[in-house]
This record gives structure tokens, C-alpha cells and sequence, in this order.
């Protein structure tokens, strides 16, 4: 009889156990916030570098990647794009292809509608916006032009010019209720 008894509370605990679980689960999900592309800006599903780029590629073979992809948060979720682009280029368009990434990048960000919120940089380091656009807060880099020697051209390139990567980075929070207005600062070492 007693080992009866027990066998009914351990399945009552257990039942319960049970019954706790599956509420934290449910709630779990109730209070996730998921990233469809309705919670993409404008500027993140529309922006790519390839127009800056091609005015300054000596169309001697290149080669792009492009990434994208988002995650579920119970405050905010996140979106991200990158681009890369592998390219021969003259040497001397170093820094006015840097400087015409930043430009872009500027421009695009204002006729999408976002507020820029920061910028700071140089063509030799890199430039870096903070940026709200609706309901999102984000960033993009434009990381330094590198030297990457490609391991299969068949001829030398010509004097002057170098194979480079470009590559430029977009992460995004989205929020369900539109963040606040952040304090804007402008570094003046941009060029």
C-alpha cells in the first residue's frame, strides 16, 4: 500500500515536472521575437558596394561573396550582410576607392532615410557608421583595402596595379517599439 502511495507521488511530481516544462517552453516561444525579412531595413535588403567597385576593377578577373542571415532575441533580433570583393586595381585608386566606399555608404544610408548617427574613419584604417533607420540600429564597416595576391593568375599584372579585397560589413538590431534617438557625433578625421 505505501509503495502504491509513492508510486502515485512520484507520478504527480513527475506530471507536474512536466506540466512546468512545457509552460516554460510555450512561454519561451511566445517571447521570441523572430527575423523575417520584414524587419530588414531598407538599406540592409538594398545596399551592395559592386557599382563603386567596378569603376575602379581593371577587369582582369575578380571574383564577389555576399552573406546574409539573422537571429531570434527576446528584445531585438539581428540581421547581418557582408560583401567581398576579390580584384585587380591600380595602386594609385587606393584611397580614392576608399573614399568613395565611405561616400556611398553615406549616401545611401540618407536616401534610404536612416539618421547617421556616427562616422569615423580614414581610407587607410577603415571607416565605421552607427546608423537608425526605423526600427533599427546599426552599423557598417568598410574594413582597409588588403593586398591578396590571387594564386592562380596565369599572367603578371601589369605595373601599378594589385589584386585587393574590399570588404564591407552590415549588422542591424531590430526592435518590436522604435529605439530612442541616440546622441550624434561625427568624427572630422573622415577625408
Amino acid at each position: 500500500m505505501k509503495s502504491h502511495r509513492i508510486s502515485i507521488g512520484i507520478s504527480a511530481l513527475l506530471l507536474a515536472i512536466c506540466s512546468v516544462g512545457a509552460a516554460l517552453v510555450i512561454w519561451d516561444r511566445l517571447h521570441t521575437l523572430y527575423p523575417p525579412p520584414e524587419t530588414e531595413s531598407t538599406f540592409l535588403k538594398n545596399y551592395t558596394p559592386q557599382h563603386v567597385i567596378k569603376q575602379f576593377d581593371c577587369k582582369l578577373s575578380s571574383s564577389d561573396l555576399q552573406h546574409s542571415g539573422g537571429g531570434a532575441g527576446r528584445e531585438f533580433v539581428t540581421h547581418e550582410a557582408g560583401f567581398q570583393s576579390f580584384f585587380a586595381m591600380r595602386s594609385d585608386n587606393w584611397m580614392p576607392l576608399m573614399n568613395a566606399l565611405m561616400e556611398d555608404v553615406s549616401a545611401q544610408l540618407l536616401h534610404d532615410g536612416a539618421q547617421i548617427l556616427s562616422r569615423s574613419g580614414d581610407p587607410r584604417s577603415g571607416f565605421h557608421f552607427d546608423y537608425k533607420l526605423g526600427k533599427s540600429i546599426g552599423t557598417v564597416t568598410i574594413s582597409p583595402l588588403a593586398i591578396t595576391p590571387l594564386l592562380h593568375r596565369r599572367t603578371p599584372l601589369p605595373e601599378g596595379v594589385a589584386d585587393v579585397t574590399a570588404d564591407i560589413e552590415i549588422a542591424e538590431k531590430w526592435f518590436p517599439k522604435e529605439p530612442a534617438t541616440i546622441q550624434v557625433s561625427v568624427n572630422s578625421s573622415i577625408h
